[in-house]
C-alpha cells in the first residue's frame, strides 16, 4: 500500500512594509485585556500588564504565563486603517514566523520591547454600559465592581498547546504505539464571538473563538461506593434468608417448650449453629467491602493508608479490615449484631423475635466466639 504524501508545507507569511510611526503608535496601544473582548460594540480600552505583575501560581493566566517567564501575545484595541495588518506582523516577528528584512526585523522587535516594557490602561476611566460588572464583597463589608475581560493571548497559547498535544496523539494512535489507546483528543468548542466582522474585536479573536471544552464527569458508582466504605465503614445489613430460618426454628422450638427456648445440648448447638451463619453472613460482607476497597486503593486518600477512616464507627471499621480492629472489637461486634438480630422487623405480618435480655447475652456469646 503506497504511503500517503505529506502535505505540502504552508507559504511563509508575506510581509507588508508599513510606516514606523504605524508601528510605534501601534506598539504604545497593545493591550493584553480589551474591552472588545467583552462586547465588540463597546468602546475601545484595554489593560496591558507588566513584567512587575507576573505571579507564579499553578494555573494557566496572563499574570502565571508571565511568572513562567512567557509573555502571552498582545492586542490592539480597535482596528483603524492598517492597525490589523501592524499588529500581525508584530506577533509574526515575536514568534519568528516573519519574513520582514532582518534590519526591520530588529528594529521593530526592539521598538516593540521597549514599548511594551511597561504596563499601561488605555480608557478605563469608565465602565462601559456594553461590558458587564460583577460585584464582590471584599473584607472591609464594601463591594467591588469588577468587568470581566479576556486576554486573546492567552487563548492562543492554550490553542497552541492543544493542537500540539492533538497532533501528538494523533500520530501515535495512528503507528499504533503502546499505550496510546489510553490517549484522549482534547476537544474544542466553536464559539460566534465578534459577531459577522470578528477582526474588529482584536487579532487574537480566531484564537478566543475555539475555547476548551470541559465535560462534568460522569459518576462513577464503583468508586462513590468505595468512597463511602472509606469515610463511614460499613453497615451491618442481616442477611434475609437465614434470618427467616432463625426465626422458624425459634417459633418451633418455643411452640414445643411452652413459650421458651429449650436450655438441653441439643437445642443449644442447633442455636449456635444459626446465629453463626448469620454472623459468617455478615463478616463475609465485611470482606467483600475490603476487595472493593483494595480494588480503587489508588482512588483514596492517602492511597487507602488506613483502608478505612479513623473517624469512621469503631465497629463499621473493624469489619471491613480486621488489622483495625481493637481489642474489645469482638465483644462490641457482638453486642451490636445481636441486638440487630432482636430488633429485626420481618414485616411479613407472622410473627417476630421475642429474646428477653438472658437469651440476648446468650446470642453474644455466640456471635463473639465466632470472631475471636
Amino acid at each position: 500500500m503506497a504511503r500517503p504524501r505529506k502535505a505540502a508545507a504552508e507559504a511563509p507569511p508575506e510581509w507588508i512594509v508599513l510606516p514606523h510611526a504605524l508601528y510605534a503608535e501601534t506598539c504604545a496601544r497593545l493591550v493584553t485585556f480589551s474591552h472588545k473582548t467583552a462586547n465588540s460594540n463597546a468602546p475601545p480600552g484595554g489593560i496591558r500588564l507588566s513584567a512587575s505583575q507576573a505571579l507564579k501560581l499553578p494555573y494557566v493566566s496572563a499574570r502565571t504565563l508571565l511568572g513562567a517567564g512567557e509573555t502571552p501575545a498582545l492586542d490592539y484595541v480597535a482596528n483603524a486603517g492598517k492597525t490589523a495588518t501592524a499588529v500581525k506582523q508584530l506577533n509574526q516577528l515575536r514568534e519568528g514566523s516573519a519574513t520582514a528584512p532582518p534590519d526591520e526585523a530588529r528594529q521593530l522587535l526592539a521598538m516593540l520591547a521597549e514599548a511594551t516594557a511597561q504596563g499601561c490602561e488605555i480608557a478605563t476611566h469608565k465602565v462601559s454600559m456594553r461590558a458587564r460588572q460583577l460585584l464582590l464583597p471584599g473584607p472591609d463589608g464594601a463591594y467591588r465592581a469588577v468587568t470581566p475581560l479576556s486576554a486573546g493571548g492567552v487563548s492562543r497559547r492554550i490553542r497552541e498547546t492543544v493542537r500540539t498535544h492533538n497532533e501528538r496523539v494523533h500520530e501515535l494512535q495512528r503507528e499504533k504505539a503502546p499505550g496510546s489507546e489510553h490517549l484522549q483528543r482534547i476537544p474544542l468548542a466553536i464559539l460566534g464571538l465578534g459577531g459577522s466582522n470578528p477582526q474588529n474585536v482584536g487579532s487574537l479573536v480566531r484564537d478566543m473563538q475555539r475555547p476548551l471544552v470541559c465535560f462534568a464527569p460522569a459518576e462513577n458508582r464503583q468508586i462513590k461506593v468505595a468512597l463511602a466504605l472509606h469515610f463511614q465503614g460499613l453497615g451491618i445489613r442481616l442477611p434475609r434468608e437465614p434470618m427467616n430460618a432463625f426465626r422458624a426454628w425459634s417459633t418451633a422450638c418455643r411452640a414445643r417448650n411452652g413459650g421458651r427456648i429449650a436450655t438441653d445440648m441439643r437445642t443449644r448447638d442447633e442455636e449456635i449453629a444459626h446465629v453463626r451463619v448469620i454472623a459468617r453472613a455478615v463478616l463475609a460482607q465485611g470482606a467483600q467491602a475490603r476487595r472493593r476497597l483494595l480494588d480503587h486503593r489508588d482512588m483514596l486518600p492517602a492511597g487507602g493508608t488506613p483502608l478505612v477512616c479513623a473517624q469512621a464507627d469503631a465497629v463499621a471499621r473493624g469489619l471491613i479490615a480486621p488489622e483495625l480492629r481493637e481489642r474489645h472489637w469482638p465483644r462490641a461486634f457482638a453486642e451490636r449484631l445481636a441486638r440487630l438480630i432482636a430488633d429485626y422487623r420481618f414485616d411479613d405480618g407472622r410473627e417476630e423475635f421475642h429474646f428477653d435480655q438472658a437469651d440476648l447475652y446468650a446470642i453474644q456469646d455466640m456471635i463473639e466466639e465466632v470472631v475471636r
